[in-house]
């Protein structure tokens, strides 16, 4: 037990010892530290102080330096290292930074050198002040140049800009002199009657257009101001049309005008035709519109006919519009009778039945049965519209008589007898189309078979249509007629009778 504690004894007092020599040491590096910061520091210094004696030819003093810094060099290295410390102990103990012999006399010396060195203040200030004036007056004589290459720059891009203003305003005013002579000379020809001292002025305004019309003489105003909305559709209508007819002249030779008279009056839409028959004869018009009486009135004025005209009606998004045209489905029920196709001209001839008995039943007001799936067949249309047909022809018989209009009720009846003679004609002859669509029975049709069937329903539909403008005839208005007219008033029956 003794010898253990002993043993224990031993070991604490070695520990304490070899604590106390690492913190010897830790304390010995760290002022190890400090000396070698303060030497390097020195070292600094002394070659700062070297370059300058150098500068002004002190060999005394670089020499001096010289012999200290090696003496202070060949301590550097030992501060970093235990025995580099225990081998410089005896130098640090007795002045490790002591000044060499002769250094205190030579910086004397280079002190004195140096105050005797004449004043060069007033040099180095009037060598900054040119150099700064050098640069200074680089930097003017760049920026002139640049300030007068933009002048140059400045006035071409003036000029070219005032020559491009000149010739575009110059382009612009013939444009708006030519556009505005047409453009009143086509709206005069609409409004003949009412605005035949018409005028316009188109003028550029501050990168805009500025649009004034004469009303009715007592100045111009912009055509907001005064004019109807049907009025300002037939002005932009003439725009259009003078513009085209200015920028493309002979080459204006195609347009397509959509529902473009909507808000125009029945007798400005004559004019209307009128206008593009006379100044646009060597131009191809698509005219599409969903206005009915629109369409008969284009062909009562001439400007299209029943063979250039086509009809979209039951339009889906799986078959697109059917197209009808009144005159060409003869010819094609003709040419599939030449064929001996008594199928499809079956079929062409029920089509064309549903599509103008649907047509004549919404012109004659007919009393239809409502479906509301709206598949109505053509027995669903055909026996309302001439039931509704042949009353009307009665009543403007029966209205003719009572004003004493002996030739409106000799028209009426002639068209009431025409009405039931081809009437009974076609009822005779309606069971061959059912049979020979629905059928295969068709195939013991042939051509002699079908063709007075068509014939037949043929005349009756003339019936109901106009000998000279081709349209069909229509009630006015609808929810209480009081006239039976076509498009073109050829036919013009009264259905009003005079009260007794």
């Amino acid at each position: 037990m003794e010898s253990e504690r002993h043993l224990r004894d031993h070991l604490a007092i070695k520990l304490e010892k070899s604590n106390e020599a690492q913190r010897l040491q830790r304390d010995l590096f760290a002022n190890a530290n400090i000396l070698d910061r303060t030497l390097s520091g020195w070292l600094s210094q002394l070659a700062t102080i070297r370059r300058l004696a150098e500068a002004l030819g002190d060999e005394a003093l670089v020499a001096a330096i010289d012999q200290w810094t090696t003496e202070l060099g060949s301590l550097q290295g030992n501060f970093r290292s235990l025995d580099g410390l225990r081998g410089i102990s005896e130098r640090l103990a007795s002045g490790w930074h002591a000044v060499p012999e002769g250094f205190d006399e030579a910086v004397a010396a280079f002190e004195n050198m140096v105050a005797d060195l004449p004043d060069q203040t007033a040099t180095v200030d009037a060598q900054t002040f040119l150099a700064t004036a050098q640069i200074r007056l680089a930097d003017f004589r760049e920026n002139m140049r640049a300030d007068k290459a933009a002048d140059l720059a400045v006035a071409a891009a003036t000029c070219a800009y005032t020559t491009y203003c000149e010739v575009m305003d110059a382009e612009l005013e013939a444009l708006y002199d030519d556009v505005q002579q047409d453009f009143s000379t086509f709206y005069r020809l609409i409004n003949e009657d009412d605005e035949g001292e018409f005028t316009a002025k188109l003028s550029p305004s501050a990168g805009k257009l500025d649009f004034d019309v004469n009303f009715y003489e007592r100045g111009l105003y912009p055509p907001g101001a005064f004019h109807s909305e049907g009025h300002q559709d037939s002005m932009g209508v003439c725009l259009y049309l003078a513009l085209m007819k200015r920028l493309f002249g002979n080459q204006f030779t195609f347009a397509l005008l959509d529902d473009v008279v909507m808000s125009v009056d029945t007798g400005h839409r004559y004019q209307f035709c009128k206008l593009l028959k006379t100044h646009f004869k060597d131009t191809q018009f698509i005219i599409t519109t969903h206005d009915r009486t629109w369409a008969e009135q284009m062909k009562s004025a001439g400007l299209v006919t029943g063979k250039t005209s086509l009809r979209f009606h039951s339009w889906t998004i799986d078959t697109g519009p059917l197209v009808e045209s009144n005159v060409e489905v003869w010819d094609e029920i003709k040419t599939a009778l030449d064929k001996n196709k008594v199928g499809v001209a079956a079929a062409a001839l029920r089509r064309h039945l549903e599509y103008v008995s649907r047509h004549l039943a919404d012109q004659l007001g007919a009393a239809v049965v409502f479906r509301g799936d709206g598949g109505y067949e053509l027995n669903d249309l055909l026996p309302p519209v001439l039931a509704r047909f042949k009353t009307i022809c009665g009543k403007a018989a029966d209205a003719a008589q009572s004003w004493g209009n002996d030739k409106g009720k000799a028209e009426a009846t002639a068209l009431k007898f025409k009405l039931s003679a081809s009437n009974a004609a076609s009822s005779v002859e309606q069971w061959a189309i059912n049979k020979a669509v629905h059928y295969n029975e068709w195939e013991n049709f042939g051509k002699r078979d079908f063709a007075p069937v068509a014939n037949a329903f043929r005349e009756l539909l003339e019936c109901f249509r106009c000998e000279r403008c081709e349209s069909w005839l229509f009630v006015t208005p609808r929810h209480k007629p009081i006239s039976l007219r076509c498009a073109c008033d050829a036919v013009s029956l009264n259905l009003e009778s005079k009260l007794r």
